[in-house]
């Protein structure tokens, strides 16, 4: 008997190189590297990558690694592969929709007549006419409330492609050694015992950090104790002045600041709980890798209710009514029974609704459906 022979998907995506410190890079590799039917390929550099060896095809169509938004260099050389070497057989696009790179995505797709399985990777700052930024066989949403919106704002008048929400996956996170936990909490002069929330996100964007600042106060008022630690990246030129205007509206004690953590595992697993009540996750996926991992490693994470966040499975979420999150925070560290419950929680979701493998396994089923094969 002939042995079938598996169809080859093609990733569409930035540089798929190290580090993989975005979400878009994450997905693309927790996928590829749990995939059960299909083989995979994706767009690298000459480098390579050594996290996919055996489980994907990397092409060194990128000179390099890039910064965290494409430019119209790499997207050039992108096309160019599609539209003159590429012989898969599903092309799968991971990006932020916008008009240039969804436009080019449709006309390749009528060229060459691939079929194309199109993930959002974040939310656009508009949706409004959503069928210029979306052009998939089928469209993947990660959360519930991106879904909604396109159909929300799609014209009844035009054909609207199968929006179907499929998660993101967890990275699997090697839990942190004891001694890395300590170095962490060494580092910032924190001791073992001390409640120590952590806001791992963006400063430039949402309401988030200020947000997190206004909870300072309160949160000390009943744990005098407690410690806060602000993690970013600069992402932009900006990032540092938007640090350094927040660190002046907040207590000096107590407050710290961590650029581009490279332990930022150890520093998750050494907080007591995530705060992030962000509004505005625009330019991040709907559901921040930071957070996934968060739950993973059994820290409790709180988030917003509203948003891409409401489809975030295991957290404690509520609107920010700051009485209420005060509240919360206090019972994790005052209440063992709430602590082990969030935890526990957070694990499951880890384990059971963002399972690399589940994950992969339903895009397989949406990549053999549009094949036509069982």
């Amino acid at each position: 008997m002939t042995t079938p022979v598996r169809p080859l998907v093609q990733f569409v995506s930035k540089p798929i190189a190290a580090p993989f410190r975005d979400g878009t890079k994450c997905l693309v590799r927790d996928l590829v590297t749990h995939f059960e039917n299909v083989d995979a390929a994706v767009m690298g550099t000459a480098a390579g990558a050594p996290e996919l060896l055996g489980k994907a095809r990397v092409q060194p169509i990128y000179g390099d690694a890039g910064k965290f938004a494409p430019g119209l260099r790499q997207n050039l050389q992108a096309a160019t592969w599609l539209l003159l070497k590429s012989r898969a057989d599903i092309w799968h696009f991971v990006f932020a929709p916008n008009l240039r790179s969804s436009q080019v995505g449709r006309t390749l797709r009528a060229v060459r007549g691939t079929k194309v399985v199109q993930t959002i990777a974040s939310p656009p700052r508009s949706f409004a006419e959503p069928h210029k930024l979306l052009f998939g066989d089928v469209v993947v949403a990660q959360s519930e409330w991106t879904r909604a919106e396109f159909v929300a704002a799609w014209d009844p008048k035009r054909p609207m492609p199968e929006i179907v929400v499929v998660p993101p996956p967890v990275p699997d996170v090697p839990a942190p050694s004891a001694e890395a936990v300590a170095s962490v909490r060494a580092r910032l002069g924190v001791a073992e015992n001390t409640p120590l929330f952590l806001y791992p996100g963006d400063l430039e964007v949402s309401q988030g950090a200020s947000r997190v600042g206004s909870l300072i106060e309160p949160i000390r008022a009943r744990l005098p104790k407690a410690e806060f630690v602000f993690a970013y990246r600069d992402k932009s030129a900006h990032a540092d002045g938007h640090a350094d205007a927040l660190r002046k509206t907040l207590p000096t004690a107590g407050v710290h600041f961590e650029k581009n953590v490279p332990d930022i595992h150890a520093l998750v697993a050494a907080s007591t709980a995530i705060l992030f009540p962000v509004d505005d996750l625009y330019g991040k996926v709907d559901l921040p890798i930071v957070l996934l991992e968060a739950m993973a490693l059994g820290t409790p994470v709180l988030a917003l209710d509203e948003g891409p966040l409401q489809s975030l499975e295991g957290a404690w979420r509520a609107p920010f009514e700051p009485a209420a999150w005060v509240e919360q925070a206090v019972r994790l560290v005052e209440n063992e029974r709430e602590n082990a419950l969030r935890t526990a929680e957070g694990q499951r979701a880890a384990r059971e609704h963002y399972a690399p493998a589940g994950v992969a396994a339903a895009y397989e089923r949406l990549y053999q459906r549009l094949l036509g094969r069982p």
